[in-house]
């Protein structure tokens, strides 16, 4: 589903407290026999704790490991989480994007140039 380098820039957007190192490992294993197992782990490491997220979904990974920063105290905003993943599973699913891009700004711009004046 994700590559080892999406997956880190879906956790690096998630986080949203102090400074912290990232850790992320995305493992697909495909046995013998033809059975399949997809992996996703990330962990956040500040200063000597670390908050570690486990699963087959990467969402699910990023946001166990972000819920158990914010059990500790650690001031993390999982709205903000929430938000990244959301818009990354639209984005999987081939939603336009939230944010306009500078093309289609100025498409509407010309549009409305050419209607309005």
């Amino acid at each position: 589903m994700f590559t080892a380098l999406q997956f880190s820039q879906l956790a690096a957007a998630a986080w949203s407290g102090p400074a912290a190192n990232i850790s992320v490992s995305a493992t697909h294993y495909v046995a013998t026999c033809g059975n399949s197992a997809h992996g996703f782990s990330i962990s956040y490491h500040l200063g000597g704790a670390m908050y570690y997220g486990n699963a087959q979904c990467p969402f699910e990974a990023v946001a166990t490991a972000v819920a158990a920063a914010a059990a500790a105290g650690i001031p993390v905003s999982r709205h903000k989480a929430h938000r990244a993943i959301a818009r990354t599973a639209a984005a999987l699913c081939g939603l336009p994007s939230i944010r306009p891009t500078f093309a289609s700004r100025a498409r509407r711009r010309c549009v409305a140039r050419r209607f309005y004046v």
